[in-house]
């Protein structure tokens, strides 16, 4: 249901204290520092404030602002519509988390899946739309490189359309900020798409994971990512009488601190006139040495990050989960992780006879989702299992005893 001004100003007072608490403690300052951040002004791109903002960076799922920006370019030329209906492809379905659940078969539109694509990050939406647009997600990640050169991204290459790891898909702080500028400049009519705080899904309400939109004053997009590699990144804009600003966090440790780091320097940045002399963002230098000149770093070790979701740790456990176990991923409805864990025991009947199927309840960002599990398996079963879904194209990851029962590890 719709939230009220009452509660978002309330809920904005809850985030502001805790902010407060973080700056208190020196949780930002540490956290700060290994981090990739750029503020900029969105009308005449003077860059206000920057750190390490050329350095390669993992995007996660701001991969998806450039899935949006060609599916915005595809509207604006008439080449779909926001009410033409899409078939779910089987492809589009299998993806791995995050997703919305959607179904092979199911038909929605080119507008929820733009809504599912922003405010829940749904991966398999972020892949409908490829295909729709490019015919298959490979040719669809080909335009999606050339387009951000052609927007001076110098430091970025896309690999797929959702922001799933691969080695190559890189970013930068700097990258990010022309991209998001490029959204509010080109497609005002669209962009009120990054303002949402909720889709729906079978009558229930699913939000946004940006808590920034409630957190900061003035706050009305973009988009959020997360990923073992990246870290949590933000990208963010705001207005404050009549001026626009836009921020980017790449690598924040958690998702509190993403937010109250994107918090601390849009504020810093509006309490700041505008300088004439400031250098823009298409003239800020690509460091050729030192940290910026660096590949990406591998923002959270896998020790502390197995399947990639903010989560906290949960209560639902009472005794330790056995052995190995391999994990088929999480999702929202309870329902649809018993099918999932179900239909993958089927895939294993000849190559996997032990294990005990699981359902572990997680939070996400805030958000219940359930993780379809396997457990109780030695090591060799459960390397054998996952190859063999693999070879099938599909989702599985091997978790040992001490990841599966660490209440910290980002799988739970």
């Amino acid at each position: 249901m719709p939230i009220g001004r009452a509660t978002l100003r309330s809920r904005r007072h809850a985030v502001q204290f805790v902010l407060a608490l973080l700056i208190a403690l020196g949780t930002l300052p540490a956290g700060a520092q290994e981090m990739a951040s750029i503020v900029i002004d969105a009308n005449t791109g003077a860059v206000i404030s920057a750190e390490q903002a050329t350095r390669r960076w993992y995007p996660a799922s701001l991969t998806k602002l450039m899935t949006a920006y060609l599916t915005f370019e595809a509207l604006q030329n008439g080449t779909v519509t926001l009410d033409e209906k899409l078939t779910v492809s089987k492809n589009a379905a299998n993806q791995p988390e995050v997703s919305l659940g959607l179904d092979a078969g199911e038909k929605v539109t080119v507008k929820y899946a733009l809504e599912a694509l922003i405010v829940r990050s749904a991966n398999d939406a972020a892949t409908l739309l490829a295909e729709r647009i490019a015919g298959d997600e490979a040719r669809f990640a080909t335009m999606m490189s050339l387009k951000a050169r052609a927007l001076g991204m110098t430091r970025t290459v896309f690999r797929n359309a959702s922001g799933l790891p691969d080695e190559k898909q890189v970013t930068s702080a700097r990258d990010m900020a022309i991209l998001a500028q490029a959204l509010w400049r080109d497609f005002p009519e669209y962009y009120d798409f990054f303002s949402k705080r909720f889709v729906d899904r079978h009558g229930q309400a699913l939000p946004t994971y940006n808590q920034f939109l409630s957190a900061f004053q003035g706050a009305d997009g973009l988009k959020t990512g997360f990923t073992c590699g990246s870290g949590y990144n933000l990208v963010a804009s705001a207005e404050r009488d009549g001026r626009r600003l836009i921020g980017v966090i790449l690598g924040a440790p958690n998702g509190a601190i993403r937010t109250a780091e994107m918090t601390r320097i849009m504020g810093a940045a509006f309490e700041k006139p505008a300088a004439e002399d400031a250098l823009l963002l298409a003239s800020l230098p690509n460091a050729t040495e030192g940290p910026e000149g660096e590949g990406p770093p591998f923002r959270l070790t896998p020790d502390v990050c197995a399947l990639g979701a903010s989560v906290a740790a949960d209560k639902t456990l009472t005794q330790p989960l056995p052995g190995w176990a391999i994990v088929f991923g999480a999702f929202v409805d309870k329902a649809q992780a018993e099918s999932v864990l179900s239909s993958a025991r089927d895939m294993l009947k000849d190559v996997l006879s032990k294990g005990r199927p699981a359902i572990v309840q997680r939070e996400a960002e805030g958000v219940s989702r359930y993780a379809a599990l396997l457990v109780g398996l030695e090591q060799e079963d459960a390397g054998k299992a996952c190859k063999h879904m693999w070879n099938a194209n599909a989702y599985c990851l091997a978790l040992n005893p001490e990841t599966l029962n660490n209440p910290q590890a980002l799988w739970r």
